[in-house]
């Protein structure tokens, strides 16, 4: 009887209808009695009724925009590359070896000649030479082998025991969580910690790749073509006199290859080019590989070839939006940048956080203060202010004389403190950037062509952005005219 009921149970659950409950649940069935099992499918789509065809136009009328990429723009993002490939080669995918593993392949070669001259003998036949040769490169790559794998061992090691390496707050999150769960810069912290630990003979560290630093430096890659150039004409004489001129050719090619592989495209190639299917090919040649700015002279070129000066125009924009950010300032233009900065007039808003920054106690009563008449006073008190700059920055914009700025200003400076202090600013803010644009002259006409960009690179019409770094440039032009006409008493 009990094998009957246990046979009846069996098929009962084999044959019950669970919907995707075994596909995602089924390790819940002995750990969760109390699972509701039905015949329901929770993955099922929606059963109601469906949309009829003006409902789905509607629909579709509301998703946004796709903007689908061209076939080749998809075959070189998407695509993935081989250095097998030679129609759409990789650009990042640069094997960088360690400088340990650099350094010992020098050791190898050396090794290798040395132990040659030592152990070859000289009436050996051609054959037991080479035999012989192959031997000892076997054994010193056997040895080269040996040192990097065990420099392999003592980095696994430090990452095996890192609770005995790092100091206190770090062994203690190690402990507490895995090392993927931490934070970025903790994970970066302990890389730091783990590789002073090891001594320097076993670091693994990678050696700077000079294809890469080629890829995205002009002024790296200018500057590997001419030490190229220097140790190849070195050794000129000796290559012409020992009838090996076209070996060291070819190896000077190959090298220039690997750090410049488009010699072919420069801006006067580009300018005699009138051919369109060449064009081309070499923007995307250009664009595959690192995208330099000699691509918006092609797309000029073409569009001079074809007659259009649309294109030309849409070319002259986005070169000029390519030389932007923040972070290609130097550190002079980044002085400029502080002072730009502080001469847009502040927002109700960035007002009222720069007073809270300064004055705790200020924002301790806008948080927690009930009585309306301080909070009033407060109000009237930055919005005094607020109103009394951008009169003063009205007065910079107008567009007069320097003289008459100047006294315009001089008479804001009487109406109140809020006036007073406002006119203050800006006094200040002309001399400051007249003494450092007298000081960089260079860097100030490369900041104002920089900001420029940095407007011009959102594109939309009556942009934000733009709006202020055209109000700063404008407000720029005043300071410097009327920095000349200010006492020293009123900077």
């Amino acid at each position: 009887m009990k094998r009957v009921s246990s046979r009846v149970s069996q098929q009962a659950l084999a044959e019950q209808r669970r919907g995707c409950h075994d596909k995602w649940y089924g390790h819940l069935l002995e750990l969760n009695p109390n699972y509701d099992h039905n015949d329901e499918d929770v993955h099922e789509a929606h059963t109601g009724r469906k949309r009829v065809p003006t409902e789905v136009a509607s629909e579709l009328r509301k998703l946004p925009r796709a903007e689908f990429m061209s076939l080749w723009e998809v075959d070189v993002t998407n695509r993935p590359r081989y250095w097998g490939d030679d129609k759409n080669p990789p650009v990042y995918d640069f094997w960088t070896p360690s400088e340990l593993e650099l350094r010992t392949s020098r050791q190898v070669v050396q090794d290798t000649v040395d132990r040659a001259q030592r152990e070859i003998p000289a009436s050996a036949s051609e054959e037991d030479k080479n035999v012989l040769m192959n031997d000892i490169h076997e054994e010193c790559l056997v040895e080269q082998d040996d040192k990097i794998q065990r420099a392999r061992k003592v980095n696994w090691f430090a990452e095996a025991n890192m609770m005995d390496i790092l100091p206190d707050p770090l062994r203690e999150k190690v402990r507490l969580d895995i090392m993927e769960d931490l934070h970025a810069y903790e994970r970066q912290e302990i890389r730091g910690i783990l590789r002073e630990w090891i001594p320097e003979k076993y670091r693994l560290d990678n050696a700077p790749d000079m294809r890469k630093m080629a890829l995205e430096s002009q002024k790296h890659r200018l500057s590997f073509l001419d030490a190229i150039e220097k140790v190849a004409k070195k050794f000129e004489g000796e290559a012409a006199s020992k009838g090996y001129a076209d070996n060291l050719k070819a190896l000077v090619d190959y090298h220039k290859r690997q750090v410049h592989p488009l010699p072919h495209i420069t801006p006067e190639t580009v300018k005699a080019n009138g051919n369109i299917t060449e064009l081309e090919q070499w923007s995307r040649d250009v664009f595959a590989y690192n995208g330099d700015d000699i691509i918006f002279d092609i797309w000029n070129k073409a569009g001079e070839v074809r007659g259009n000066e649309q294109v030309k125009a849409f070319t002259a924009q986005l070169k000029s939006e390519f030389k932007d950010q923040v972070e290609d300032f130097n550190e002079e233009e980044r002085e400029f940048f502080e002072l730009f900065q502080k001469c847009i007039p502040l927002t109700e808003k960035e007002f009222l956080s720069k007073q809270m920054s300064e004055n705790p106690v200020l924002e301790e009563t806008l948080k927690h203060s009930s009585d309306v008449h301080i909070l009033e006073e407060i109000e009237a008190f930055y919005n005094e202010h607020i109103e009394a700059e951008k009169k003063i920055v009205d007065a910079l914009v107008s567009g007069g004389a320097a003289s008459d700025i100047v006294d315009e200003l001089r008479d804001l400076a009487t109406i109140s403190n809020a006036h007073y202090i406002g006119s203050r600013k800006y006094k200040t803010l002309a001399h400051e950037l007249s003494l450092l644009a007298d000081k960089h002259p260079e860097e100030y006409a490369s900041f104002l062509e920089k900001i420029t960009a940095m407007g011009n690179h959102h594109a939309q019409p009556n942009a934000p952005f733009a709006a202020r770094v055209e109000l700063g440039a404008r407000l720029f032009n005043t300071l410097t005219e009327i920095s000349d006409q200010l006492g020293y008493d009123e900077m």
